[in-house]
């Protein structure tokens, strides 16, 4: 199966557990276990209701860095990678900057090797915590890091539109990696997802390879207490 079949089938998936991030729960106490007859019990109650944006629980700014602006769970997963010249497959190798503990290593191998139900980070973000992207790739030896404050990065969210290149040699554009979370031309994602999209073979946005698919990350994140 070819890997942009395998990674269809996984975003697929993914939403159904977006949908978590919509519904809403609620909490009920009551005030004694036992109650005598004749007696009233208090009931206190909380409804906590979805986040509707994303914009709510981040700000993503102009160097497509991101900054939680209350206590968030993060969970970081793989979309997918695809670095090839139609023959051999080059694998890359990707990591999150929190600004409480520095790097994190979210994945390093081939588009091959890519389980998409895997969670890659899973941790806390106290408010006011920053996170960065970079990845870079393996030609002969290991190539230059791009950042999410470059051109080679871009994070993605609900209502965005997705690069529209089809990919150079043989490999699928971005906009088939994520054709189940695209609507109207628009990404349908779940509210709290971030998508981190990375070109690491060329620099000129005119040439066919350019695409931003190279490495391709999932952020979900849920609010907590």
């Amino acid at each position: 199966m070819k890997h942009s079949s395998i990674i269809l089938l996984a975003i697929a998936s993914l939403s159904t557990v977006a949908l978590a991030n919509q519904s809403p729960t609620g909490q009920l106490t009551v005030d004694k276990s036992m109650v005598r007859k004749g007696g009233i019990p208090t009931l206190t109650w909380n409804i906590f209701h979805p986040i509707k944006q994303i914009e709510e629980v981040v700000d993503i700014d102009d160097n497509d860095e991101i900054t939680a602006k209350k206590r968030l769970r993060v969970q970081v997963s793989v979309i997918g990678i695809g670095i090839t010249d139609g023959r051999n497959e080059y694998k890359s190798t990707s990591w999150l900057h929190f600004s409480s503990s520095g790097w994190k290593h979210v994945f390093e191998g081939y588009g091959s090797q890519v389980n998409t139900s895997q969670i890659n980070i899973d941790r806390i973000l106290e408010p006011g915590e920053k996170i960065k992207f970079a990845a870079r790739y393996y030609w002969n030896s290991w190539q230059p890091y791009y950042y999410s404050n470059g051109d080679n990065v871009k994070a993605l969210i609900n209502g965005d539109q997705p690069p529209s290149k089809a990919g150079g040699y043989d490999q699928s554009s971005l906009n088939d990696y994520l054709r189940p979370y695209v609507k109207d031309g628009k990404l349908n994602l779940g509210e709290l997802d971030i998508i981190y999209a990375a070109e690491l073979t060329h620099t000129d946005q005119r040439a066919s390879g350019f695409d931003m698919q190279d490495t391709i990350i999932l952020l979900r994140f849920s609010e907590v207490e």
